[in-house]
């Protein structure tokens, strides 16, 4: 009986020991001679990860972009200079554009202007010239294009323009003397030296020279080379004849140098190398230097494009 209780007894023991770990285990941790190893945290699932962030760029990426020049990080935004470069752009092609519209409203206000002059010298009209388009004027036009079998519009058109210049140089341009005659009496003076500001056959400057020629013939010119060049019709190279009066720019801007065309692509003039010479059109340095021509003689016939 007695190894029976102590047999219990024992058996109690280590129930009431084996119990005591599992009741202190909740309450404080666990002891070990062991190093503690830091707990290892587990990575959530996929589905409650949180939203990965931007890794931000390495010291050394860093340092070069700031190394750059300010010009190079800032390239994208260059784009607004090119937007200002297209509207400047736009606004020059439109004063550009205005400019142009005005000169040509100038240019054709000129040529309305010397069209109602025109009006004036052969009777259809006695009104001012203004430049400006009145009913005056496209009733004077009406008359003018209706007399001449010209479309009846009153409106200021190429051929009614240039029938108006004719008309009005056949009334007051030089009659009777014929370019033939002109052009021999051009050649006596050949030779004559040049002298500036001459008008006598001692010597000749250019628009002396031509002044006198004509004078020779019983016909009127002015004095000067610029003068000389207003009068008459104007004519192209290509519709010259004997008579008809060539000018060039020489030693100062505009009609500087005049001379009398002999036919043939050549001229009369008094240079101031050579005194009055037979010149070629076709020479370089008067080619260069070719201005125009105007036809003073009506008997050298209308001029037709």
């Amino acid at each position: 009986m007695k190894m029976k209780k102590k047999l219990a007894s024992m058996l109690t023991v280590i129930m009431l020991a084996c119990s005591l770990p599992w009741q202190a285990q909740a309450a404080a941790p666990i002891v070990s001679n062991k190093p503690h190893k830091a707990p290892v945290a587990t990575p959530p699932a996929v589905s409650e990860a949180r939203p990965v962030r931007a890794v931000p760029e390495p010291a050394a990426v860093k340092a070069d972009t700031a190394a750059k020049p300010a010009a190079e990080v800032k390239a994208p935004k260059q784009a607004k200079p090119e937007k200002k470069a297209k509207k400047t752009a736009k606004k020059k092609s439109k004063k550009t554009k205005e400019k142009q519209s005005k000169v040509q409203v100038q240019q054709s206000n000129w040529r309305l202007k010397v069209a109602q002059q025109k009006l004036q010298v052969l009777g259809f009209s006695d009104e001012r010239p203004s430049g400006r388009m009145t009913e005056a004027t496209s009733t004077a036009l009406k008359s003018f294009q209706k007399q001449h079998k010209l479309k009846a519009d009153g409106e200021l058109n190429d051929a009614t323009y240039q029938k108006l210049t004719w008309e009005a140089f056949a009334k007051e341009g030089i009659p009777k003397v014929k370019g033939k005659e002109i052009v021999s009496r051009a050649a006596k003076y050949k030779g004559v030296p040049y002298v500036f500001g001459g008008t006598t056959t001692k010597g000749f400057d250019c628009s002396g020279y031509v002044q006198y020629v004509f004078k020779d013939c019983k016909a009127k010119l002015p004095r000067l080379a610029d003068e000389q060049a207003l009068q008459g019709i104007f004519v192209t190279q290509k519709q010259l004849r004997p008579g008809d009066l060539v000018f060039f720019t020489t030693y100062a801007a505009g009609a500087s140098h005049v001379g009398i065309y002999a036919g043939d692509g050549q001229f009369w003039s008094a240079s101031s190398s050579k005194g009055v010479i037979l010149s070629s059109l076709k020479d370089d340095y008067w080619k260069q230097r070719y201005y125009g021509a105007r036809r003073v003689l009506i008997t050298n016939g209308e001029v037709y494009k």
